[in-house]
């Protein structure tokens, strides 16, 4: 039985697990319930809905993304580096949560309001953190001329896109599920190359 304390923890934990861990993006109240154990009533007593616990993990869940991103764009290392690790982070959280992505897209489609909730919260964007040192490694022939704005696309673009087309991916390609974990661990690599090819 669960501690009355630990019951809110343990319903947004398992919440966590059933939408972003296991893809069930309409995963019904019972079902949250019978994953966290407890009685479908106090989902309703802790969170009034499943409508907003849904929009409490999203905003978790975004906010603490936004801020490990802030810190690996503010770190003073190496831009390289800094885009190393901004590509780690991405690829290990899309393992831990792989309908993550998935999950933000849907929710902001079906509700464009919250591309304004999640989105732009915070006036300082990725682009602007980034824009200084892109155009220091421009300047030293590093990386070929491009603006903050399409390099941060091309870099989330190609650890999301992963993500997103998992199942097409793995039909395509023909991965198992190791496969498939394989092909995601190459990818910083991979990425790192490509967005550091000077042609020139």
């Amino acid at each position: 039985m669960i501690a009355e304390a630990q019951t809110e923890v343990v319903i947004k934990e398992k919440a966590k697990i059933l939408f972003f861990q296991k893809g069930v993006l309409n995963a019904t109240t019972q079902e949250i319930a019978d994953e966290a154990g407890v009685n479908r009533a106090l989902i309703h007593y802790y969170f009034r809905s499943r409508e907003h616990l849904m929009d409490l993990l999203l905003e978790e869940i975004v906010t603490a993304k936004k801020n490990r991103k802030r810190a690996i764009l503010l770190a003073e290392v190496p831009f390289r580096q800094k885009i190393a690790n901004y590509i780690e982070d991405a690829l290990e959280q899309g393992l831990q949560y792989p309908y993550l992505e998935n999950f933000i897209i849907t929710e902001t489609a079906r509700n464009p309001e919250k591309v304004n909730l999640f989105c732009f919260k915070d006036k300082l964007r990725s682009s602007e953190l980034i824009k200084d040192q892109l155009e220091a490694e421009i300047r030293k022939g590093a990386l070929p001329p491009i603006s903050a704005e399409h390099f941060m696309v091309n870099l989330v673009s190609m650890c999301n896109y992963p993500l997103l087309a998992k199942n097409v991916i793995r039909n395509v390609h023909g991965m198992s599920d190791s496969t498939y974990h394989q092909f995601l661990l190459e990818r910083k690599e991979v990425i790192l190359k490509t967005l550091f090819t000077n042609p020139h």
